[in-house]
């Protein structure tokens, strides 16, 4: 999934690919001859990911997209199930010698018997009786395996048909066809209710010798005995199973037949949904008489359940059993297509199950946070190595992908290569100048230089009047991620001068997140370091609206930020700065739209309880963050680690001090805080984020305003929704130098409320529902509710705001911005 992000160069259509993945693992075997063949129809069509598997056993593996199958097995004679949902099932007797053997088979479509019932109008369909039996039974199924190990294989392969040359303005450099190719091996460990940990020895991606896979066996942990199923990134509610212990108010049933598979009658079930816009599955589900336990499924997912960036998701399954009470997966696919913003595609991911373990012995501290490891050497190896292990044949299209990308890979990786494509990119378009920027690249020696596009570039404040803020940055990276950064930065202003400064930052160790920036020079400074306004915002509402929020002071200074995490977890970031403030006055009272009613502010900010005027002076000032996540997950690579997941939410704890004495340093505070940020899944009613936050000064003899504890307000229509935002909030207003409390909450419906309501669900609009507040012991209680609609063309979000003052007026007000 990741891979086509960086392939197609935006996260639209990575999102298509869900988290589809599936796994399997490969150690020495023992020497083992190839069984091979077609599993095909009754016209002789090859049928996809069918099941071929040795009787009561867990070694299987599934056919290709042609219905060509191969196993690998020692000597011996065994039987083999031959298995397609929807088809009978067949059992060969096969004798396996030194000879690779050959064994087509064709399989017949599956006879149902309905014979000895008989359904009169009013009467409730037997599909219900087996429905309830295996909702009855969900609980005791989904935890009747403590834990098991097995390895997995999992193939992913996406392809492009269709594309946009470019995405608002930014060159898409993908061709059509086969974008990514992968094949992964994995040792995959389980123990319930949430110790997961995978290991992958072996990896292949088409065109990268040197890549790692992005497959991953716990991305595709999908289990219908739980009652509700997320798939993150195809939509933000999850889906009720057709087994949930609600099921029945969401699925209708229709028994369509039954048919013997050994000694088992297996019911086929037509899941029928109730509403047609509901989060639920559509297609068949396959239950066993008696066990009441799913025996396969096949299922999809479709517009009409509100899913996102695909248009159609196909689920199978098929369990085994392995022991007495287990019946384990033996392989699972998903297929998908998609049509979104000019792109059109499928693919899919296949997972192989093999040589499970039941109730493993794990040792004491076996399962960590550590939810995957990928070896170092899970690349290197070779094609007589995937030639015996591989499970699904490559399909011809396959090969071919292979072969050509293979060959080309160093070509493509040469300095003419690269140097080429270099000379095509780094050309100038009217969109590099005005909107994106401009970037110029040398590919081979992993080089950019950045230039900032003239929307960026043009500013204007009623300080320094029209100003060319001019910061081209220089970055080089290296092969093992490790990169650094330059930018250079000149702010030429018409009605205060020239000011400049210099930033550094260098990445050095990507595994613990580790960075030092140091930055210094004479430049300006937002009051609030948080830069709550945006310059570019601030230069449209001056000039058109004669509306200034913008509050800076002059700034000389010299500081140094180093970021760590040490333990897994435990994220440490400190900066200490040096600087000579000093206060600026407006100089510039140009717009371009003189509004009557109103009137240019002074620069100078206005609090409702203090004095904000400060005398010249310097600081010397630490400021300190501790980040906690409590068992955050996360994946091993070779080369960097990223983060998956905490079930906890983030604690920060940070102390700001201000250093009196040192290099002449006027300020003396200390002021603590901490905050918890986190989220809490409400199922099909939605997910709340939320914020909370408390912080004070323990002493405070010399502290400028600047130093102060300032709310991050808000004044601009177009917004962010980020945590720890007030949306009608004056910027300054309400700064504290005291002890402070806030709280903000964020409430997203994922549909619940919209997919109500005929036609508007067809939009798939979400509602959402906004409060914030704080406390000081100055101003009392401020707060203000909103509510709001996310996913307007995907991506927007509109919101309606109301606050409530400390005074106990009101305002009103809407904001605009990303949602999605």
């Amino acid at each position: 999934m990741k891979t086509l992000l960086k392939l197609l160069c935006t996260s639209y259509v990575t999102l298509l690919l869900l988290a589809v993945h599936s796994p399997a693992t490969a150690g020495e075997r023992q020497a083992a001859t190839r069984l091979y063949g077609v599993v095909s129809d009754e016209e002789g069509r090859g049928l996809p990911f069918a099941t071929v598997h040795i009787k009561n056993t867990s070694t299987g593996t599934t056919t290709n997209q042609d219905g060509r199958y191969s196993i690998s097995l020692p000597p011996g004679t065994y039987r083999i199930l031959y298995q397609f949902v929807g088809y009978k099932t067949q059992e060969r007797e096969v004798r396996i010698a030194a000879t690779p053997v050959a064994l087509d088979v064709s399989l017949e479509p599956e006879t149902y018997e309905l014979s000895e019932v008989v359904i009169s109008s009013g009467d409730e369909d037997p599909a219900y009786a087996v429905i309830r039996a295996a909702i009855a039974r969900r609980k005791q199924h989904l935890n009747e395996v403590e834990a098991f190990s097995a390895e997995v294989y999992i193939k992913g392969l996406q392809r492009l048909d269709k594309k946009q040359d470019k995405i608002l303005g930014i060159e898409v450099n993908v061709d059509t066809g086969i974008v990514y190719l992968s094949e992964s091996v994995s040792e995959y460990h389980v123990q319930r209710p949430n110790n997961v940990k995978e290991v992958m020895i072996s990896s292949k991606v088409s065109g990268n010798d040197r890549g790692f896979s992005w497959n991953q066996a716990s991305d595709m942990r999908f289990n219908f005995y739980e009652n509700l199923l997320s798939f993150p990134g195809l939509s933000e509610r999850g889906f009720v199973s057709p087994i949930a212990d609600n099921a029945l108010f969401f699925y209708d049933y229709e028994l369509e037949g039954t048919f013997r598979e050994d000694n088992y009658l297996i019911n086929k079930i037509k899941l029928i949904p109730k509403r047609q816009h509901d989060p639920v599955f559509r297609g068949h589900i396959y239950i066993v008489e008696d066990l009441w336990r799913i025996h396969s499924t096949d299922l999809q997912l479709t517009k009409e359940s509100q899913v996102e960036f695909v248009d159609t998701l196909n689920i199978n399954q098929v369990f085994a059993p392995i022991e007495d009470n287990a019946w384990m997966v033996l392989s699972q696919s998903f297929t998908f297509n998609f049509k979104i913003f000019g792109f059109e595609g499928s693919g899919y991911f296949i997972g192989v199950y093999r040589d499970y373990e039941i109730a493993p012995d794990f040792e004491k501290g076996f399962f960590n946070n550590e939810v995957l490891r990928v070896e170092r050497e899970a690349n290197k190896r070779d094609s007589s190595y995937w030639d015996n292990v591989r499970p699904v044949p490559l399909t011809q299209l396959e090969v071919s992908d292979y072969v050509r990308k293979d060959s080309i890979q160093q070509v493509k990786e040469s300095k003419p290569y690269l140097d080429s494509v270099d000379r095509k990119n780094n050309r100038i378009s009217p969109g590099d100048i005005f909107l994106s920027g401009y970037t110029w690249r040398n590919s081979f020696k992993k080089r950019e230089v950045r230039f900032p596009s003239l929307f960026r570039l043009f500013q204007y404040n009623t300080v320094e009047g029209y100003v060319l803020d001019i910061a081209p940055s220089f970055r080089q990276e290296y092969e093992d991620r490790r990169s650094y950064t330059i930018t250079p930065v000149v702010r030429v202003s018409s009605d205060d001068g020239v000011r400049g400064k210099v930033e550094a930052t260098y990445n050095y160790n990507p595994r613990k997140f580790a960075s030092a920036s140091f930055s210094a020079g004479k430049y300006i400074a937002q009051y609030n370091y948080q830069d709550p306004v945006p310059y570019w915002l601030n230069t449209f509402y001056t000039l058109l609206n004669e509306e200034n929020y913008l509050r800076i002071y002059d700034h000389t200074f010299a500081s140094y930020t180093h970021g760590i995490e040490p333990v897994n977890g435990i994220y440490l970031r400190a900066t200490l700065e040096y600087g000579q403030r000093r206060e600026l006055f407006n100089k510039a009272t140009d717009v371009w739209v003189d509004r009557e009613d109103r009137e240019l502010q002074p620069n100078r900010p206005q609090n409702a309880f203090t004095d904000t005027y400060f005398p010249e002076h310097e600081a010397l000032t630490l400021r300190f963050t501790a980040r906690f996540r409590f068992a955050q997950k996360y994946v091993s690579r070779p080369d960097f680690k990223y983060i998956t997941e905490s079930r906890y939410p983030s604690l920060y704890l940070t102390y700001m001090k201000g250093i009196k004495g040192v290099f002449g340093s006027d300020t003396d505070f200390d002021r603590l805080s901490l905050s918890v940020v986190g989220e809490q899944a409400f199922g099909l009613l939605g997910k709340t984020d939320y914020t909370l936050a408390a912080g004070t000064f323990l002493r405070a003899p010399v502290l400028y305003f600047m130093d102060y504890k300032h709310f991050m307000g808000n004044q601009f229509i177009p917004t962010d929704f980020g945590p720890g935002k007030f949306q009608l909030l004056d910027y300054y207003t309400y700064s504290t130098n005291d002890t402070y409390y806030q709280g903000h909450f964020t409430h997203h419906f994922n549909g619940f409320l919209l997919n109500k309501i005929p036609h508007i669900r067809n939009l798939k609009w979400q509602t959402v529902l906004t409060a914030n507040w704080f406390h000081t012991r100055e101003a009392g209680h401020y707060a203000e509710l909103g509510l709001g609609i996310e996913h307007i063309f995907k991506v927007v979000r509109v919101d309606g705001y109301r606050n409530f003052e400390p005074d106990g007026s009101n305002r009103y007000g809407v904001r605009v911005g990303i949602g999605f």
